[in-house]
């Protein structure tokens, strides 16, 4: 999730009264934890309570609220530096770890900033150079990672993301096939026969590139792009509801999930990132409501869709506990 901006208090959502209540109705589902964000308001304590939480109320698969996969967004700051603090809390919870909290991970690098002209999501992932230059910091990380947590048992997880409606634009389908390629490479060549999961999403609405007259080139070229990616690949598609604001709806992050089935039947799992916050207009962002969001989880449930890592642990917990 390309959202940065904290906002963690306020609002009037959950409150810890409501965390049985709402729990009863959640569909099984995993986690996402920008962990270079954290410092800004969470502290390993925090992070730490958080986990226990998972580990305490949400392991049992047999009821609602089952959480069975994190997703580590990012492992490092935007200078590189692994992010030891956090990590070790986590070592653990993870699989592999003395007291894990979930069945499965995946492990992100690094997500640069893109200090170019344009968008990172279009000149810069067109350029050579930053591509290479992700490639090269992921794969330090990651090694990093291996040697620093050797007993975690975890898959990787893609961390530059992607405005899926723009790939009918051939150049910058081309631009992701290609580093999603060399850095698969790069980083199976750090830990082997691992699976790989990336979590982007569609910006727009399907009505409006239909509009836009763009879906033959978008078909085509997503056609194209999962055909050469190497397997095993998940996929796990934010669903866009929070962080547009409402502007995309959950009948709208279906129909996507849907097309993209239709697409890439070849995909090894496709699942919805359910967003638990909501973003609004100045930037900021705030938990999601406590209604809404489990209404919207078992609504795509209800349809078929499986969910994946939701982003993020923070608004998830707060949501349901209160902090």
């Amino acid at each position: 999730m390309f959202v940065v901006i904290f906002t963690i208090g306020g609002a009037g959502y959950a409150v810890a009264s409501h965390a049985a209540s709402i729990t009863t109705g959640e569909p099984p589902m995993g986690l996402m934890i920008q962990v270079s964000s954290l410092s800004s308001t969470i502290t390993p304590a925090k992070l730490k309570s958080y986990l226990d939480s998972v580990r305490k109320d949400h392991r049992n698969p047999n009821k609602p609220g089952y959480i069975n996969v994190v997703v580590l967004q990012d492992i490092a700051d935007q200078n590189g530096n692994l992010l030891t603090t956090y990590l070790d809390i986590l070592k653990p919870y993870l699989p592999g770890g003395s007291t894990p909290a979930f069945d499965r991970a995946y492990i992100g690098t690094i997500d640069l900033p893109w200090t170019g002209s344009g968008s990172k999501y279009i000149q810069g992932i067109e350029d050579p150079n930053f591509r290479s230059l992700n490639i090269s910091q992921s794969t330090t990380l990651a090694k990093a990672f291996k040697t620093g947590y050797p007993t975690v048992k975890a898959d990787w997880y893609i961390t530059y993301e992607a405005n899926l409606a723009g790939f009918w634009d051939s150049n910058i389908e081309t631009s992701y096939v290609t580093y999603i390629n060399q850095l698969e490479q790069a980083l199976s060549g750090v830990s082997s026969s691992k699976a790989f999961m990336w979590s982007p999403a569609f910006w727009s609405t399907y009505t409006s590139v239909s509009n836009n007259m763009n879906l033959p080139s978008l078909q085509a070229n997503l056609k194209d792009l999962f055909a050469k990616i190497p397997s095993p690949f998940y996929l796990d598609l934010q669903d866009f509801v929070g962080q547009s604001d409402g502007v995309s709806t959950e009948a709208d992050a279906l129909t996507w999930i849907n097309y993209v089935h239709q697409l890439a039947p070849q995909l090894a799992g496709l699942q919805m990132n359910v967003e638990q916050f909501k973003q609004n207009p100045d930037g900021s962002i705030v938990v999601g409501d406590p209604i809404e969001v489990p209404a919207r989880e078992n609504y795509y449930v209800k349809n078929g869709i499986q969910l994946g890592p939701s982003w993020e642990i923070r608004y998830w917990h707060q949501r349901l506990y209160g902090n």
